[in-house]
């Protein structure tokens, strides 16, 4: 799976509630998609396009195990993400809901990767590439969670239970 999209910078230990604060939580799609970043910057969510990809240090998406801030990458469109490391639940939620989440194979090249810069990702071959040419190795998913990507999400690769009941 490819990803194309710009480079958004995060820095070390990236909570939840500052992905998406608590005073956006809602059932309304639209409340949950503006309420993206919006402690941090209400600048940043109105700027995102499909695709883009956040980057960040060790620990990107500490906090607690919501899935609002989840729902709020996706409905925002979020392409991947790729940090140094992740909070265990933050990757498996986002895993279940189908947004790539990729681990630098060098927390080093970490710097090499800058905001707003144009990007690559692919998932498959576990690599991003920079607009000046520069490829970055990453963290080879395995295959079952590269399969929940690509299927866009957990439920996707479920048995239809519509088709079940009525058989």
């Amino acid at each position: 799976m490819l990803v194309n999209g710009r480079v958004w910078r995060f820095g070390d230990d990236l909570n939840t509630d500052v992905i998406h604060p608590p005073q956006f939580f809602s059932l309304d799609d639209e409340k949950v998609k503006r309420g993206l970043f919006h402690g941090l910057d209400p600048d940043i969510q109105p700027r995102l396009c499909p695709g883009d990809v956040l980057v960040g240090g060790r620990n990107f998406g500490c906090g607690s195990s919501r899935e609002t801030s989840v729902r709020s990458l996706k409905l925002n469109g979020i392409g991947a993400i790729i940090a140094v490391d992740f909070a265990r639940i933050f990757f498996r939620n986002c895993t279940n809901n189908g947004i790539p989440c990729l681990a630098l194979a060098r927390p080093e090249d970490l710097g090499r990767l800058k905001h707003q810069q144009a990007v690559e990702v692919n998932t498959v071959e576990a690599h991003v590439v920079t607009d000046a040419g520069l490829s970055i190795r990453l963290e080879p998913p395995g295959l079952f969670v590269q399969r929940i990507w690509q299927a866009g999400g957990l439920l996707s690769l479920l048995p239809d239970v519509h088709t079940r009941e009525s058989n």
